[in-house]
């Protein structure tokens, strides 16, 4: 293995900003088993690994020589956007197709599809492929405004589910529109009880941003509405976490 260059550093270091990403065609995945589980997903254009640090679930012989390289203690910490910098980290070229579609898209009948209103938070999207993954949802479509999947610290949240639910970002109310019939449930503060609506085994799935809830124009292409009631009534928080609300919603929904 051959220790990086400045300039490739330089470079990858870039890569926690969005624009640097979509201005090189790259993004960064920290951690060996977050590696693991997103290689042969993506394009490998870097794997690189600390000095002296000997990787216990990939098998470097596997990999195409040119494309492996060490970097010292103080240079995977310029790469990292973690308070302690991985050990590996990989570089992957973004894909080719686009996750940013135009117009209708049209959905099976038969399955449960998450929307993801102005989500804002890394974090929280991370968590929620992550769930998804959990409960078997295969595609997510997001907003535009929705934080970019490919931040590294939603790529961190997603646990190695980043390749495993497919996210769309489009505009939400052409999907909905296109697809006619489809049920659209979305959490509300005057919704019915999640608890005791009938639940369908196919929809759209809305949930909102964290501070606002659902924009003006999905609340009105609603056709379910929907509460997480609070155990007590009487005392409890202001709201919950959307990234836990999703995991309840979908636990109610998978309990079909």
């Amino acid at each position: 293995m051959k220790e990086i260059s400045k300039s490739k550093l330089s470079l990858y270091s870039m890569l926690g900003s969005r624009k640097h990403r979509l201005r090189n065609g790259l993004f960064i995945v920290e951690g060996e088993k977050s590696v693991t589980d997103t290689l042969g997903n993506f394009e490998l254009e870097a794997l690189i690994v600390r000095s002296g640090y000997e990787p216990k679930m990939i098998d470097l012989t596997s990999l195409p020589e040119e494309r492996i390289f060490t970097a010292s203690a103080v240079a995977m910490d310029k790469l990292s956007s973690l308070a302690t910098s991985s050990s590996v980290v990989a570089v992957y070229k973004l894909p080719s197709q686009s996750t940013y579609f135009e117009g209708a898209i049209k959905v099976s009948y038969d399955k449960l599809y998450l929307m993801l209103d102005g989500i804002q938070d890394p974090g929280n999207l991370g968590t929620i492929i992550r769930t998804a993954h959990w409960f078997g949802i295969g595609k997510i479509f997001c907003s535009r405004d929705t934080v970019d999947i490919f931040n590294p610290k939603t790529i961190q949240s997603t646990m190695g589910s980043l390749a495993k639910v497919e996210v769309v970002y489009c505009n939400l109310a052409d999907v909905i529109k296109a697809n006619t019939g489809v049920p659209v449930y979305g959490l509300l503060l005057d919704g019915e009880d999640i608890n005791k609506a009938a639940l369908g085994n196919c929809g759209f799935i809305v949930m909102g941003n964290e501070g606002k809830g659902i924009s003006e124009e999905i609340r009105g292409l609603v056709t379910h509405r929907l509460l997480i009631p609070p155990y007590n009534p009487e005392n409890h928080s202001e709201s919950l976490n959307v990234a836990i609300a999703t995991g309840i919603t979908l636990a109610a929904f998978r309990r079909l």
